[in-house]
């Protein structure tokens, strides 16, 4: 059966292929589908399009939107969207440079708790792609104060660890009315433990369209619980790796968490 990759990221946010490299990996796995949903940018796809186009792969306009919820950041993934839409695009600009502006608030963080890295290094890793905390994560291992990347998110840049700061003000009303205002559809992503039912009623009056089901970091269990959640309150289900590129475990698991590609043409309709 096809299959698509629905979540992923490049160069343009925080992962670590370009976006033309990433569309072939997919079509040399055997994907018919993918969705390249970059953290708060669809720069990746002026590259990628006329590479899928090449390659005859299906590729689902993305991206992912943090949205805040009491402090916390709870992630909605928007697909088959117009990607030039002017009001998109302008929170996109925005949100990239709220996010300068929020790297360097969690640099001064870390500065003041003895764990100091440079500004500058945390844009030179990043290049040029949106400022993400796996940047930060990236640098803190480099200087020598965390030893991995998930280190680095556990004693210092998570959402309970003392350099975190939150990301945005914008609710997730606001983002899912912006989505559908660019013509597309808005899925909770990977719900996890981590979504209350309070939270999912939050969202469906905002009128959510879908949950991602499949994610690494939902075991069988969960996946179930979310699958009768989306059918239960009539949702799309989408799925995919979340691959980012830096670790064997994001090799290992591109191309495995998958969802049948029959599942991108109700997401194009009802966008």
């Amino acid at each position: 059966m096809p299959r698509a990759d629905l979540h992923t990221h490049t160069t343009a946010s925080d992962g670590r292929l370009a976006p033309a490299d990433l569309v072939r990996k997919a079509h040399a796995v055997g994907l018919a589908a993918l969705s390249i949903t970059d953290h708060d940018t669809v720069d990746a796809y002026a590259e990628a399009q006329p590479v899928a186009d090449a390659l005859g792969l299906d590729l689902v306009p993305g991206v992912e939107l943090s949205a805040n919820v009491d402090g916390r950041d709870v992630h909605l993934l928007g697909y088959g969207f117009d990607l030039e839409d002017a009001a998109l695009r302008a929170h996109l600009a925005r949100y990239q440079a709220e996010r300068v502006g929020r790297a360097e608030a969690i640099v001064a963080k870390l500065g003041a708790l003895g764990h100091p890295v440079p500004m500058e290094r945390v844009r030179e890793i990043a290049g040029r792609g949106v400022i993400a905390r796996p940047h930060l994560a990236r640098a803190l291992v480099e200087a020598g104060h965390a030893e991995t990347s998930q280190d680095a998110f556990a004693r210092f840049l998570g959402e309970d660890a003392p350099a975190f700061v939150p990301k945005g003000t914008a609710g997730p009303e606001e983002l899912i009315a912006l989505v559908h205002g660019a013509g597309g559809v808005a899925v909770l992503a990977h719900p996890a433990e981590f979504v209350s039912l309070a939270l999912l009623a939050r969202l469906l009056e905002a009128g959510l369209d879908g949950i991602e089901t499949v994610h690494p970091m939902h075991g069988d269990g969960l996946t179930r619980h979310w699958r009768a959640a989306a059918r239960r309150h009539g949702l799309f289900e989408t799925g995919g790796s979340d691959y980012h590129g830096f670790s064997a475990f994001d090799e290992a698991r591109f191309g495995t968490f998958t969802v049948p590609a029959y599942r991108v043409r109700p997401l194009r309709r009802a966008a």
